[in-house]
């Protein structure tokens, strides 16, 4: 689903719906926030081979006292808001978004008789999908609503890696990439009446997005940069066994040491908790 073709159908539904509404309808507003857990995909499982690479590498020159250990990007932030079409007292639909956000560094230092080597890498992942959801509502008592939602989302996503060493104080290794995709979300909370047109809810939100196609810049601060794609493949060298690898390069590589190699995924899929509050009109 390209983003034209989710605009269309969201467009589409509210034409549709717009007869049905009836005197009790309501246009709802929610706003929210909490935290995220999210896979990672080809992000977690590249930089753990970046890592993997260079502690070999570097323990073949020599490097034999190391520390650190690698951090997977998996928690993060997730805010957003939905607008709701009250339909009747059980059915709404809705259009929203949402802001994704995750990050984690890991810091490593290798020693030698004679030197020490330091050497840090970061993973970012951002997503912001535009969203159209089906809600149900079934009331418990007066004040108080479980809500069931479900639906999908075209998502505009960027990431970022980054490996910095001082080993040469002007040499920094930046990817920046971005793409879209389609992804799916459904949710169960509950809704809490404050007041006549104000409520409170928490909910738990599970989320299937993994998106590929990730295009972008690699910069090295001092020797230029270059515009590619973002590949993960899997390699062998003599001082390592199979090892994972993600890179930004013009094309695919094509070296024997290479087993195989895809565009990579970064996966966004995971769950969310979050509370928020909300307005009814």
């Amino acid at each position: 689903m390209n983003k034209k073709t989710f605009v269309g159908l969201t467009l589409l539904s509210l034409l549709l719906i717009a007869p049905l509404k009836m005197e009790a309808s309501a246009f709802k507003f929610r706003i929210f926030g909490g935290g995220i857990y999210l896979q990672g995909g080809d992000l977690n499982s590249g930089l753990q081979g970046w890592t993997d690479y260079w502690k070999a590498y570097r323990n073949l020159q020599g490097y034999t006292q190391q520390t650190g250990s690698f951090n997977p990007v998996h928690f993060g932030l997730n805010v957003g808001g939905d607008v709701i079409l009250q339909l009747s007292p059980h059915w709404g639909l809705g259009v929203g978004t949402e802001y994704i956000m995750a990050t984690k560094s890991s810091v490593f230092a290798f020693q030698s008789l004679t030197k020490q080597i330091n050497w840090n890498i970061l993973g970012k992942v951002q997503a912001v999908p535009a969203k159209l959801s089906v809600f149900y509502f079934m009331p418990v008592k007066d004040s108080l609503t479980i809500v069931i939602h479900a639906g999908a989302g075209y998502y505009s996503a960027k990431t970022r890696l980054e490996s910095l060493t001082d080993v040469d104080p002007n040499m920094e290794y930046i990817i920046d990439a971005s793409a879209q995709g389609t992804g799916f979300h459904g949710g169960l909370g509950l809704e809490l009446k404050l007041s006549t047109g104000v409520h409170f809810f928490i909910e738990g939100v599970g989320r299937y997005a993994s998106l590929s196609g990730f295009k972008g810049k690699t910069s090295i601060t001092g020797d230029g940069s270059w515009d590619g794609k973002l590949y993960y493949w899997e390699a062998t060298k003599s001082f390592i066994d199979n090892y994972g690898y993600i890179d930004l390069l013009v094309s695919p590589p094509t070296v024997p040491s290479v087993n195989f190699v895809r565009e990579a995924k970064i996966d966004f899929s995971g769950l969310s908790l979050r509370a928020g509050i909300v307005v009814i009109l």
